[in-house]
Formats: structure tokens, C-alpha cells, sequence
């Protein structure tokens, strides 16, 4: 799996985030580095389910429009006239 590369005033924002939440929640003080780390490792610990799931999700949505499809086909289908 390719790694991701977050853009990096994303990347800030989830460091920002995490140093407060982790301050106020827990009463730790981090450091830019060591969350920096933090961040990377969630990242790489989570990036493999979180996928997994988005391709679970896609093919339920495709499957569901599938179905969606092929009863509007169905329904275009022309009945055989009786002769006369």
C-alpha cells in the first residue's frame, strides 16, 4: 500500500489537534516532534482498516445502484403483443 502523504498544513492541524486534546484530556504535554512521531504511527496503524472499510463501502454503493440499474432496465423491456 502506498504510503500517505498528508498535505502539510493538514499534517499541522492534526499535530495541533492532537497536542491539545492529549493536554486537556490527559494532562500530557508532548512535543512537536514526538507528536509529529505519534501522528505518523496512527496513520500507518490505521491506514490499512480504514481502506478496507472505504472499499467495503464502495462496493455496497455501487451494488446498491447495480440493483437501482437493473430494475429501471427491467422495467424498459417490451412486453410481447398479442396478434390480432
Amino acid at each position: 500500500m502506498k504510503p500517505i502523504k498528508l498535505p502539510k498544513e493538514e499534517k499541522q492541524m492534526l499535530i495541533d489537534d492532537l497536542q491539545a486534546h492529549l493536554e486537556l484530556e490527559h494532562g500530557v504535554t508532548l512535543g512537536q516532534l514526538a507528536t509529529e512521531q505519534l501522528v505518523e504511527y496512527m496513520i500507518n496503524q490505521l491506514k490499512e482498516p480504514i481502506y478496507n472499510q472505504a472499499i467495503d463501502d464502495a462496493c455496497r454503493t455501487v451494488s446498491d445502484r447495480m440493483a437501482v440499474l437493473e430494475e429501471d432496465l427491467y422495467a424498459l423491456k417490451v412486453s410481447k403483443r398479442a396478434r390480432r
